[in-house]
């Protein structure tokens, strides 16, 4: 059954949010998507923008006045494209965005964040993911990251990531006033364009390593099936988590299936 209201969704251009903008269509859903990149699905009701940009966000969302049974933020950069950026697109971008639409979310809607499993060991920063969790303004958080990158002892991806698992669990929270479930779904390798530029970050030996272990990437579509059964809110007591969507790569990494 389509939802009652529109999903808007971030990224629907390529890669993970194009696969979840179709499956979408599919099931008898409204999608408006918002890309830096052009769309060439002329279902999907598209909108240029820059997520590192809040000008950009805010000139989009001048445009879209909703409500939204679902807001998806599929959209996500690789380090290849630089610290700053990373984390604006990663984090801040999503999070600007997030904020500005969630009063436009239907009551008992959903919100899905697409983090990774880089994001798995966000528990090791808590202190400095609650730190940056307060700061709400744009700038001042690009500035905190500027501040803080050699403290946090990771990755710009890595940390973008984390940052998307913590805030899912403190959006969730608000969301509680409304039955808007919030929710994130953290993959490991996907087959997309920017598949190398990751391959380049970790070494190709590791990811070659990660994928060996459960017989091939991810597609697209494996990913976009768990963000669509999240927007349409199928388990309903389903709130605040970080659900790991890898084929089972974690847990053959913890469990030793290759030796």
């Amino acid at each position: 059954m389509a939802m009652e209201h529109p999903v808007l969704l971030t990224g629907g251009a390529s890669g993970v949010g194009e696969a979840t903008a179709k499956l979408l269509l599919e099931r008898g859903h409204k999608v408006v998507s918002i890309d830096i990149k052009p769309f060439s699905n002329d279902a999907v009701e598209s909108h240029h923008c820059d997520l590192s940009d809040p000008a950009s966000i805010d000139g989009v969302l001048a445009k879209l006045k909703g409500p939204y049974s679902s807001l998806l933020n599929v959209a996500g950069v690789p380090m290849a494209v630089g610290n700053e950026l990373t984390m604006k697109v990663n984090y801040f971008g999503l999070r600007y965005l997030t904020e500005r639409v969630f009063d436009r979310i239907a009551d008992n809607g959903t919100v899905v964040n697409v983090a990774s499993i880089a994001g798995n060991n966000w528990r090791k920063r808590r202190g400095y993911l609650m730190e940056l969790m307060a700061i709400e303004d744009f700038d001042a958080g690009v500035a905190w990251w500027n501040e803080n990158e050699g403290a946090v002892e990771t990755d710009s991806y890595t940390f973008s990531k984390e940052a998307v698992v913590v805030y899912t669990m403190v959006l969730a929270g608000k969301g509680l006033a409304r039955g808007i479930r919030v929710n994130d779904v953290g993959p490991g390798p996907v087959d997309t364009p920017i598949l190398p530029d990751f391959t380049n970050d970790v070494g190709e030996e590791n990811m070659q390593m990660l994928i060996d272990t459960i017989g091939r990437a991810a597609q697209p579509i494996d990913i976009a099936e768990a963000l669509v059964a999240l927007a349409e809110g199928q388990i309903t007591w389903l709130n605040g988590q970080h659900i790991i969507v890898d084929g089972g790569l974690m847990a053959g990494i913890s469990s030793g299936w290759k030796k």
